[in-house]
């Protein structure tokens, strides 16, 4: 699975991915920005939450094991309640990365 395309740019988003092993990388316009290596870390979740777009494709750095989480961002809320925990201390992390990198500039 390594060096596969998992989501791509652009693509309509049904469903949001759990890392469980490996590392992925998150390119936009073909520019890795990101790398995610953490267990239980959530990915393509804010087409689903936005109904947007992807805005950025993932790609398996490393061989991945991964959970896939396929439909609208409220039913898997709802069939999967745990998942809502991490999916907001997922986004308040990347929040706060954002700001501490913003703030060095």
């Amino acid at each position: 699975m390594k060096g596969e395309l998992i989501a791509n740019e652009g693509e309509k988003a049904n469903k949001l991915f759990v890392l469980v092993d490996g590392k992925v990388g998150i390119y936009k316009n073909g520019i890795k920005i990101r790398e995610f290596d953490k267990e239980g870390t959530i990915l393509g979740e804010m087409s689903l939450i936005l109904k947007k777009p992807r805005t950025a494709s993932i790609l398996a750095i490393t061989d991945v094991e991964l959970i896939e989480v396929e439909g609208e961002i409220e039913d898997i809320i709802k069939q999967y309640p745990d998942i809502s925990y991490k999916l907001i201390y997922s986004l308040a992390e990347r929040l706060a990365k954002l700001t501490d990198e913003i703030s060095q500039q």
